[in-house]
């Protein structure tokens, strides 16, 4: 009952809002001559790093432990961050009805970080690669780009906090502290 479902709205996306499938993709026209779609500038939508090294990483264990990658991919769309669980649903959707794993996982290309994921998908179809290891390569890739820019923030932060002080104490401490001190000195020097 759920798998008819899920055909039935694979199809209602395919047939009601095709899109291109890849930049410079085949596309069959009316009368079954393919045309060459031209796709405008690729905007990536941004995701959180961690989020989607994580749901790659899961998607790469499962296909380690054996899973197609139709069943690995409908695991990741189960536990998958909010913000791209549907993409993972409609690449399991596409799986589920036989379009090709480089047209099902194109839908990916427009999210920041799952972009390599769809090329990769691509690359290990033409050339059979291995799909698993370039997902953990790419997980690896992702983890160590949210940690430099979370150690990027975290040392800017440090400056901001220097800012308060650099500009409320310290000019305090320079009309409290030192100022008398050299005030009693000049007196003392004219005095003399």
């Amino acid at each position: 009952m759920i798998i008819t479902a899920l055909l039935i709205a694979a199809c209602a996306l395919l047939i009601s809002a095709p899109k291109p499938l890849a930049r410079g993709g085949l596309c069959t026209g009316k009368r079954g001559k393919s045309l060459r779609i031209r796709a405008g500038p690729k905007k990536l939508r941004s995701a959180d790093p961690v989020d989607v090294s994580a749901d790659i990483e899961l998607f790469s264990a499962c296909l380690d432990a054996g899973l197609s990658t139709r069943d690995a991919a409908q695991v990741v769309a189960h536990v998958a961050a909010q913000s791209h669980r549907e993409t993972w649903s409609q690449v399991v959707a596409l799986l589920s009805i036989g379009v090709s794993a480089p047209q099902a996982f194109s839908l990916m290309a427009a999210i920041d970080g799952l972009d390599e994921l769809a090329n990769l998908a691509t690359v290990s179809y033409r050339s059979g690669s291995a799909l698993s290891e370039g997902c953990k390569n790419i997980a690896t890739s992702l983890r160590a780009t949210a940690g430099d820019k979370r150690t990027a923030a975290a040392e800017r932060a440090g400056v901001f906090i220097a800012l308060p002080l650099a500009l409320c104490f310290l000019p305090a401490f320079m009309i409290v502290g030192l100022a008398p001190v050299v005030l009693s000195l000049g007196t003392q020097l004219i005095n003399f």
